[in-house]
C-alpha cells in the first residue's frame, strides 16, 4: 500500500493524485495518511510522463485562472485591489469578499485573508511538487524538462511576488517537505525578492524563447524577463529593470503593440506576452462576467466617478475601455476591456497577465530616474499617442515620473492590482486614499497576516504592525 503524506503550514494539499490528464487536489486539517486508489498514478509516476506533467503544471494555471490570486472572478485581484484602492465603488448587498476590502476592514480572521494566503501557498506547493517530480524524472526529454522547470520556477517567483506585496514579510516556499514548511519562517522583504530574481534567472536559463504552446498560454523566456523587469522596478534597480524590459522589448519579432485598441485584449494581439486559456471552447473571459453590468444600480462593484472624471479630453481609452449604463438620471461605469460575457462561436478574448505595454513604461520610469527624460518621454508618448494624446508637457524629472505614473493609470485600471501596488510603492497610497476612503488608516498598506496561520506556526509572528 502506497501513501502520501503532505502539509504546509499543517494543511495538507492532495495535489499529485491523476487520472488521465486531471488532477485532484484538496486541504485537510489534520496530518493524514491517504490510501492511493488502484487506478490512480503516484506522484512519482506521474513526473516520468511530459504527457502528464504538462497536466500538472496546465493544472496550476486553470488554478489561478478559476481560483488562486489572478482569477477574473470577484475573489481575484483585480476585483479585490480595484475597491481597495481608488478604482471601484462596491454596491452589493450581497457580502462579497471585496466589500472588507473596500471598507478597508480587514481583519486577521477575515475569510479572504486566510483564502489568499493559504490557495497560493497551496498552489506554490503543487509547483515546488511539478520541480521535485521533472528534477527526478527518468522518463522526459531534457528539454522538456528544462521548458517544465522554467516554467515552474518562474510561477513560483509569480506567487510569490503577490504575495510579498500584499502581506510584507512572507516566507519563500522551495520545497515540499512538510517538516521545513510546518515551521518555515518570514524572510524580509529584500530577501524574497532575491529568491524571486533566483528562481526567475534560473527559469530564463531553462525557457525556450519560442512559445510552447498556441496562444501563449504558457510562460517562455521573454515574460520571464517582464517579471524580472517588474521586480526591479519595484524594488528601485533602476539599471536591470531597464536591461530586463529591452530584452523583451527588443524582441520585436514576436512582440508589437497593437496600434488599435479594440485589439488590445483580443487573444491574438501581438502586444501580448501572457494569457490564459479559458476553461472551455467558446468561452471567454471571468473578467467579463464580474465587470460587466446592463442595468443600474450596479449588482456588485463599478468605477468610481472620480476616476472617469480624471481622463484627458480625447483620450480614447474612456471611449473604447470603459461602458456605460443609464436609468436615465444616473451613470455607472464599468471596465470593457473584455467585452464578450457569453461564449463565442470561438474563444475571441483570453485573460491577459503580461502586455508589452507595461514594458514601455516600466522602461520610460528606469529611464527617467536614470536621467534620459527624452527616453522616458519617446516611450511614455507611444502609448499616450495611441490612445489618441498629444506628446506628454513633462519638462522635469518630477514630472515625467508623475505622467508616467498616470499614464499607468489609465492603461492598466482594474488589471491584478497595478493600480493599488503603484500607490504603494511611489509612498503615496495614504496620501491619495486617507483622502477618498473614510476607512482608509497606514496599516492598509499590508494585508494582515491570517490569525489561524500564526498559531499553527508561531515562526510567522509578529503580526503586520496595526493589526
Amino acid at each position: 500500500m502506497k501513501t502520501i503524506i503532505i502539509t504546509l503550514n499543517k494543511k495538507i494539499a492532495l495535489f499529485v493524485l491523476l487520472t488521465s490528464v486531471s488532477i485532484l487536489s484538496q486541504s485537510c486539517e489534520d496530518f493524514v495518511a491517504v490510501d492511493l486508489p488502484t487506478n490512480q498514478l503516484t506522484g512519482a509516476t506521474v513526473f516520468e510522463d511530459v504527457t502528464t506533467a504538462d497536466a500538472a503544471m496546465t493544472h496550476v494555471y486553470s488554478r489561478m485562472r478559476d481560483v488562486v490570486l489572478v482569477t477574473g472572478t470577484s475573489d481575484g485581484l483585480s476585483c479585490l485591489l480595484g475597491n481597495y484602492s481608488d478604482e471601484f465603488d462596491y454596491y452589493s448587498t450581497g457580502g462579497l469578499s471585496a466589500e472588507y476590502f473596500y471598507q478597508n476592514n480587514l481583519l486577521p480572521t477575515t475569510p479572504s485573508i486566510t483564502t489568499l494566503w493559504n490557495s497560493t501557498y497551496e498552489l506554490i506547493y503543487a509547483v515546488n511538487s511539478v520541480i521535485e517530480g521533472v528534477t527526478t524524472s527518468g522518463g522526459i526529454s531534457v528539454a522538456d524538462k528544462e521548458r517544465l522547470l522554467g516554467e515552474a520556477y518562474f510561477v513560483r517567483a509569480y506567487l510569490h511576488f503577490y504575495l510579498v506585496n500584499l502581506y510584507g514579510e512572507i516566507p519563500y516556499v522551495l520545497t515540499t517537505d512538510y517538516e521545513i514548511n510546518t515551521n518555515i519562517s518570514k524572510l524580509s522583504i529584500p530577501d524574497v525578492y532575491a529568491a524571486m530574481t533566483t528562481d526567475l534567472q534560473q527559469a530564463v536559463s531553462l525557457m525556450p524563447e519560442a512559445y510552447s504552446s498556441f496562444d501563449r498560454i504558457r510562460p517562455n523566456r521573454s515574460v520571464g524577463y517582464a517579471l524580472l523587469s517588474r521586480i526591479k522596478l519595484y524594488s528601485e534597480h533602476w539599471n536591470e529593470a531597464l536591461l530586463y524590459a529591452d530584452m523583451v522589448l527588443a524582441n520585436s519579432a514576436l512582440y508589437q503593440m497593437e496600434s488599435d485598441l479594440n485589439q488590445v485584449f483580443l487573444n491574438s494581439s501581438t502586444g501580448t506576452l501572457w494569457q490564459l486559456l479559458p476553461q472551455f471552447s467558446g468561452s471567454n473571459t471571468l473578467e467579463a462576467q464580474s465587470f460587466i453590468f446592463s442595468s443600474g444600480p450596479p449588482p456588485s462593484f463599478a468605477l468610481t466617478d472620480a476616476f472617469i472624471n480624471s481622463f484627458a479630453i480625447g483620450d480614447m481609452r474612456k471611449n473604447l475601455w470603459i461602458g456605460t449604463v443609464t436609468d436615465g438620471s444616473q451613470n455607472w461605469y464599468y471596465p470593457n476591456k473584455y467585452k464578450e460575457q457569453a461564449p463565442t462561436g470561438s474563444s475571441v478574448e483570453y485573460s491577459i497577465l503580461f502586455r508589452i505595454e507595461e514594458l514601455y513604461l516600466i522602461r520610460a520610469e528606469a529611464k527617467a530616474q536614470l536621467g534620459d527624460l527624452d527616453g522616458a518621454k519617446q516611450d511614455l508618448n507611444l502609448l499616450r499617442n495611441r490612445a489618441g494624446l498629444a506628446d506628454t508637457a513633462a519638462l522635469t524629472t518630477t514630472a515625467l515620473l508623475a505622467a508616467i505614473q498616470d499614464e499607468r493609470r489609465f492603461e492598466f485600471f482594474t488589471e491584478l492590482g497595478h493600480r493599488w501596488f503603484d500607490l504603494k510603492r511611489t509612498g503615496t497610497a495614504t496620501s491619495v486614499l486617507g483622502v477618498l476612503k473614510p476607512g482608509w488608516d497606514s496599516k492598509d498598506l499590508l494585508l494582515p497576516l491570517p490569525s489561524g496561520e500564526l498559531l499553527l506556526n508561531p515562526n510567522l509572528l509578529p503580526q503586520n504592525a496595526g493589526y
